[in-house]
């Protein structure tokens, strides 16, 4: 459902048999052990968005007109054959990619035109803790995430009520994978393949807690400055959810929710937008000085290299010459003493001699 939580459980239901995408992305400091998103679908994904006029990290509500416009249809048939291509014709997959939250219609009329019969389920974690993970890994301030929390989870939880599925809690499911697995087959029909024993030995090498960076309590969110009570319902509704059953009156306070934030998005976003358009436009020049600082330093190192270089040649001249002069000097010094020696005077005639015989 969201960027901090998926990638445990896409992990758990690729571990009970479900096919994961061939080309998943790859692993990444903030997660080591992998997404199991789609490396070619969540690039699909995101030009899908920006045709629509949005991105990953939009917290307001996508345009259904441009979604379903002529504009997306080449997108539309890309993701379809990149689904075929990255799971054939397996019986049981997982599509795992945060950004379908935000178009789960278009995404269910390409399954169905598949003959997919779709199930989702929604991990819900605490919004706080999601809001310090997208800091951490993203840089984006605590009030925006929060507002990204609220626009996934809302809208995947009113997009999904068509399907069978299943809501979860977090870190539940951390406490006690198999009562949830168990749970959500159970909501909605779907049959692990792989056996139990088998699954248990991979669910375990893979499902720890030591990547669970990011903690926060009930008492933490209800006192934090930037957890709106927007956020504070949403979360409650929805972990009541969870612990429980749907219910219509669970759903429609859900609804009152979403229309809350679609108002107040509608009311601020235009403002919202002036400034996010600023700090981007601030970010894409701190990016290009970042880009010629790294140049002037290239252009440093590169001319610190050459003046090394030239310094190491002229102290191997140096040395060369030194060497010639210490040899000039031994040659001298004993052309000087043979011209002082007893035996060069002695042999002075018989070079005379020479010399008037060679000009003879």
């Amino acid at each position: 459902m969201h960027r901090s939580g998926t990638s445990a459980l896409g992990g758990v239901i690729n571990a009970l048999g479900a096919a994961g995408p061939k080309t998943p992305l790859p692993s990444h400091i903030a997660n080591p052990r992998g997404f199991f998103e789609s490396a070619p679908l969540t690039l699909a994904h995101d030009e899908l968005l920006a045709v629509a006029g949005s991105s990953w990290h939009d917290w307001r509500q996508l345009n259904q007109q441009r979604i379903n416009s002529e504009a997306t249809e080449p997108y539309r048939q890309k993701i379809k054959q990149l689904l075929i291509d990255e799971f054939g014709d397996e019986p049981l997959i997982v599509i795992k990619d945060p950004r379908t939250c935000r178009f789960v219609p278009f995404m269910s009329s390409i399954l169905d035109e598949m003959n997919v019969s779709p199930v989702a389920l929604l991990p819900i974690r605490n919004p706080l803790e999601v809001a310090y993970s997208l800091h951490r890994r993203d840089k984006i301030a605590p009030p925006k995430s929060l507002l990204l929390w609220l626009r996934h989870v809302l809208e995947a939880e009113y997009h999904s009520r068509h399907m069978p599925r299943y809501i979860l809690s977090y870190e539940g499911f951390l406490a006690d994978w198999r009562k949830h697995m168990e749970r959500a087959a159970e909501k909605t029909g779907v049959v692990w393949p792989a056996q139990p024993d088998h699954s248990d030995v991979k669910v375990e090498q893979f499902l720890t807690t030591d990547l669970y960076h990011e903690r926060s309590t009930l008492e933490d969110m209800r006192n934090h400055p930037d957890v709106t009570s927007l956020v504070r319902e949403t979360y409650q509704i929805l972990t009541t959810i969870a612990a429980g059953d749907e219910d219509d009156g669970l759903l429609a306070q859900l609804d009152v929710m979403r229309t809350r934030f679609d108002e107040a998005c509608e009311t601020f976003s235009a403002a919202m937008a002036t400034e996010e358009s600023a700090v981007a436009q601030l970010r894409g020049e701190l990016s290009a000085r970042g880009t010629e600082t790294e140049q002037i330093r290239q252009e440093n190192s590169k001319l610190a290299s050459f003046l090394e270089q030239q310094s190491v040649t002229v102290r191997g001249l140096t040395a060369e010459r030194d060497a010639l002069l210490r040899d000039r000097d031994w040659i001298v010094n004993e052309r000087d003493a043979l011209l002082t020696s007893r035996s060069w005077r002695l042999t002075a005639p018989l070079r005379q001699i020479r010399r008037l015989f060679a000009r003879g």
